[in-house]
């Protein structure tokens, strides 16, 4: 993909992604006068996910930006900022979709009751470990550029005890970025398997129950089963999203012909499509953004009969 194409495809894109992400954190932030707002942890995790995808796509911008203006090796640094919050955005979702697990099926074994009596901890403890493991990776890989770009930049360089000494750091930071990305990997499959998992218990457990309901001439018309299908497909979706973005991360990282094959224009645009479908998806899975989207269309319409009748 050339850098037209990018531009073409991306810009449009991100701009309405970030319109859409703001409106998301405007309806989070913001609830309506006389309506009960979202309860934690859902509301910390659609915020860290409103707040992932706003800064990747502003980063996205900023690196597209700065490279056309300036050619500058700058923008290494803000595309480290771009894995990280894509990254974050990517477990998040996942965290999320095994919470509406937890609250979906009913537990029977000991563990699962225990997890689901202590989700909230649960999911508190695993954000503060996922972004504290996230940030190290980001630090150590920023200071692994800045050193290689200290040494080539030095055309003055004597052989001593002191480059040794830097040689050696930069050996280790080396080592540290290699346990680093193999550990993202590992953490990535695992939460690959837990998306897979929870979404796919979930449709057996929601499929046995109709099936019962039914039999029983039992209706469908609850609002609870309603909500728990919509959030169920919804998850299904993201885990599809999750998957084949996950692959091709994956197939990035392992291709011995990475740079010629998977350049940075087609990894960016895949996060980039990535992200916008989980927007897509929070838009239709959570009522407190559909409901707060038909309430400013319903003054939006009143106000223009109230525009048409006074004109």
């Amino acid at each position: 993909m050339d850098e037209l194409a990018y531009i073409i495809v991306n810009g449009p894109l991100a701009i309405v992604n970030i319109l859409v992400n703001l409106f998301f954190a405007f309806c989070l932030f913001c609830p309506p006068r006389g309506r009960e707002g979202l309860k934690q942890p859902v509301k910390l995790l659609l915020g860290f996910l409103v707040f992932c995808t706003t800064i990747f796509l502003v980063s996205l911008i900023t690196v597209e930006c700065v490279w056309l203006l300036t050619y500058s090796e700058e923008i290494q640094y803000v595309d480290m900022l771009v894995l990280f919050t894509a990254f974050t955005s990517m477990s998040t979702s996942v965290w999320l979709n095994f919470f509406y697990y937890t609250q979906i099926v009913p537990a029977q074994r000991a563990l699962f009751i225990w997890v689901k009596r202590n989700i909230k901890i649960i999911i508190y403890w695993g954000l503060f470990v996922d972004r504290i493991f996230f940030l190290f990776d980001l630090a150590v890989n920023t200071s692994l550029v800045y050193c290689f770009k200290d040494v080539e930049g030095n055309d003055n360089i004597t052989y001593t005890s002191t480059n040794d000494t830097v040689s050696g750091s930069t050996d280790g930071l080396y080592y540290t970025v290699l346990v680093c990305f193999y550990c993202k990997v590992i953490y990535m499959f695992f939460c690959l398997c837990v998306m897979v998992g929870s979404s796919w218990v979930t449709v057996c457990y929601l499929y046995r129950h109709m099936k019962s309901m039914k039999e029983s001439g039992s209706t469908f018309s609850s609002p609870r089963l309603h909500s728990q299908m919509r959030v169920t497909i919804t998850g299904i979706l993201q885990g599809i999203l999750y998957f084949l973005c996950a692959l091709w991360i994956f197939i990035s990282f392992f291709s011995i012909n990475f740079s010629m094959v998977f350049n940075y224009t087609f990894f960016n645009t895949v996060i980039s499509l990535y992200m916008f479908g989980t927007t897509v998806n929070l838009g239709i899975g959570q009522s407190v953004f559909r409901q707060r989207a038909a309430d400013i269309w319903l003054k939006a319409q009143q106000a223009a009969r109230s525009l048409k009748l006074c004109g």
